[in-house]
């Protein structure tokens, strides 16, 4: 027999959407919206006036290594920054899975991609993995 899962209460609760998983020590800006489906893990650091758009998952850590080696070898956990003004696209994954991921201000990340490494401010990224592909304030 399956046994009925209810969703709603697996999800620490939040200010931001309901039907988000939030951990509760990432830190959130001022004035910023989190869509539905967002993950979001501990050593996460969010600007002012961002947007994070449904599907979203910004990680902190790496458990590959622990899940092949049975538990000898620990998670590794990093810090993910991003800064203020800026907007993930749906479905996006920021990933600190060997490094911290800092993004500066005013960064676009495109839907669907894979950012595992830091970029600076006033860029859009987009791919997997995450590449600059404009600069904002280009006129290209």
């Amino acid at each position: 027999m399956i046994k009925e899962h209810n969703y709603d209460r697996s999800l620490p609760p939040n200010k931001y959407n309901p039907l988000s998983w939030i951990h509760p020590k990432a830190k959130i800006g001022k004035n910023c919206w989190i869509g539905s489906d967002v993950m979001i893990c501990e050593n996460v650091e969010i600007g002012d006036n961002v947007s994070i758009a449904c599907g979203t998952k910004i990680m902190d850590h790496d458990t590959s290594y622990y899940r092949v080696s049975e538990g000898k070898v620990q998670a590794r956990h990093y810090k993910v920054e991003i800064g203020k003004n800026s907007h993930t696209g749906s479905n996006s994954v920021i990933l600190a899975g060997n490094q911290d991921v800092l993004l500066g201000n005013n960064v676009i990340i495109g839907a669907l991609s894979l950012v595992n490494r830091s970029f600076p401010s006033n860029t859009v990224i987009a791919g997997i993995p995450a590449k600059i592909i404009k600069y904002i304030g280009d006129q290209k």
